[in-house]
């Protein structure tokens, strides 16, 4: 089906582009394992910050924009400078609802406007995903931000077990002023 490394493909290609339209400057990647992901879009950033419970340091310390916090997610979040916002950030670290709900509203204000938030795990394929060592219940994550955080646009990708991408709607321009609400049609 997927390798374990495919949806890195999807996340590069999103930072690449971010990077290309001037919007990349800072990124948050909460679980690293092997690191694969991290240092496929570490390149594009000025800042890259990496965070995960277990020793993941050797798997990404070549990047010489990163910023490690060996610990948990919930403590990086809740110290982190909220001057310093990222622009994107990709939850991927404990897969059970619970983890990864708690993860993104401690994300929230630390997320630029138009800035972006992937959560991965929110698609799996079949009953043996569900399992906690797989995709567990993440895609629980995604419906309950689509219903409960109606200032979010959300779309899941139903491909390399589910990749969601959330952004913030202020204006779907950024660098344009006028009011959403006008009448385009």
């Amino acid at each position: 089906m997927f390798g374990d490394n495919d949806h890195s493909v999807v996340i590069k290609f999103i930072a690449e582009g971010l990077n290309r339209a001037g919007f990349l400057k800072r990124y948050l990647e909460l679980g690293i394992r092997n690191g694969y992901c991290f240092n496929s879009v570490a390149p594009f950033c000025i800042e890259a910050y990496a965070v995960d419970v277990d020793d993941c340091y050797n798997h990404i310390k070549d990047n010489k924009n990163l910023f490690w916090f060996h610990g948990k997610t919930s403590d990086f979040l809740t110290n982190h400078d909220i001057n310093k916002k990222f622009d994107l950030v990709f939850i991927d670290a404990d897969h059970s609802h619970i983890a990864s709900l708690r993860d993104f509203k401690l994300v929230l204000p630390l997320v630029n406007d138009n800035g972006l938030i992937l959560l991965h795990d929110t698609y799996p394929p079949d009953e043996i995903h569900l399992t906690s060592n797989l995709c567990n219940d993440t895609y629980k994550t995604a419906v309950y931000i689509k219903k409960n955080f109606t200032e979010y646009e959300i779309v899941t990708l139903p491909f390399y077990y589910g990749i969601s991408i959330v952004r913030k709607l202020n204006r779907q321009l950024a660098w344009r002023n006028y009011e959403e609400n006008t009448n385009f049609g």
